[in-house]
């Protein structure tokens, strides 16, 4: 009878989407047919055959990793470098949405198992990732503003207990400055958030950056309407299947090296600063 139950609770059906993201018929209608005509019934299937025939010994992060079958390109002492204890912020640009989010857990997990991250609470769809998450809701709900409270107040009490949350201080994926999506996409401006929890916190920062972008038709999209870029996000992640991730690590930067007593402003934009001047080019 236990197995019966516990086939039945992994082969039960889990449904990823980003409608919930909006709050008219219409725009929940629009996403969810371009997400079912695009990839997310392929990302479904690769989760519940995970769900159903998991890897012995291997984390979520491990086998999203190999069923997404990602060339993950880093390097390995710059990852070492980091704090392996204490109060840690990873901070990243947000290129891609669910793929660069799945690739730096992957990476932190190798360096400390006690992270958390800050992500869309669409992931909270997944029963495996919630310990890990502390989930943010961009919607307008009503109900969003009481989340978002409370997830900023987790974070914070993470840190502060000496633990590690990554965090994508955008909040929104890259997007190309040019609407025909022809240059190089670029975070809009950073939060101050992650600012917040570094000179609350006394953390030390590892700045992260991720080479490459999402596809032009991604681009152009999001200068129309926010509806089709959520609606496209699922199509980017099908698409880069099987593809290489080039990840650029930063040196650890502790609290007393940051632009301490300047307001949360000028430490947010010293720590963007940091991350994109790891891009190279």
């Amino acid at each position: 009878m236990d197995t019966l139950i516990e086939r039945a609770y992994t082969t039960q059906r889990v449904q990823f989407s980003y409608a919930g993201q909006v709050t008219t018929p219409f725009r929940r209608f629009l996403i969810e047919t371009i997400e079912r005509l695009t990839a997310r019934a392929k990302l479904e299937h690769l989760y519940r055959q995970n769900r159903l025939n998991p890897v012995e010994g291997e984390s979520f992060w491990s086998a999203a990793a190999r069923l997404l079958d990602l060339d993950i390109r880093f390097d390995a002492a710059a990852l070492s470098s980091a704090p392996a204890q204490g109060p840690l912020v990873v901070i990243a640009n947000h290129p891609y949405g669910v793929l660069d989010g799945v690739t730096l857990c992957w990476l932190v997990e190798r360096l400390r198992p006690d992270f958390r991250l800050l992500a869309s609470s669409v992931l909270m769809q997944a029963p495996e990732l919630q310990p890990w998450l502390l989930p943010v809701d961009l919607s307008t709900r009503e109900s969003a503003r009481a989340m978002n409270i409370a997830t900023r107040r987790k974070a914070l009490e993470h840190v502060r207990n000496g633990g590690a949350l990554i965090v994508f201080p955008a909040g929104l994926i890259s997007v190309s400055p040019d609407r025909a999506g022809r240059r190089r996409a670029i975070d809009p401006p950073w939060g101050t958030f992650a600012a917040q929890l570094v000179r609350r916190t006394g953390a030390t920062v590892l700045p992260v950056y991720f080479h490459g972008q999402n596809s032009r038709l991604f681009q152009i999209a999001s200068h129309i309407d926010r509806t089709l870029k959520l609606a496209l996000i699922f199509r980017e992640v099908g698409a880069r299947i099987g593809s290489s991730v080039t990840v650029s690590i930063g040196a650890p930067v502790p609290f007393a090296q940051l632009a301490n007593g300047r307001g949360d402003r000028a430490l947010i934009d010293e720590l963007r600063e940091r991350t994109y001047s790891l891009a190279d080019d």
